[in-house]
């Protein structure tokens, strides 16, 4: 079994092919909706530790910890993918 990091960068190497091949309005969804996710799961992340926890410490919140990663990773690769595009776009000479 992979590592949590290993899955992340592995999955994220997947992701970022998909989205290089999908058209700019679906990326711009992609992120949008990739963003409300990390929202969310930051926000559990910051309820737990109101509740006086360290979920980054220990194996009690690992999952939300892995879960946490990949949505950061997701998040990124969308936004990679949406303005490194139309900085393409913008720019035919790169």
């Amino acid at each position: 079994m992979q590592l949590p990091e290993e899955l992340v960068e592995s999955f994220a190497s997947l992701d970022r092919a998909r989205l290089g091949r999908t058209d700019q309005r679906s990326r711009e969804t992609q992120l949008v909706a990739r963003q409300d996710l990390l929202d969310y799961i930051e926000a559990l992340w910051q309820d737990v530790e109101r509740a006086g926890e360290r979920p980054g410490v220990g194996e009690k919140y690992q999952a939300l910890a892995v879960v946490l990663d990949l949505a950061r990773s997701l998040t990124a690769v969308a936004f990679d993918a949406v303005y490194d595009q139309n900085s393409s776009e913008a720019d035919p000479g790169t």
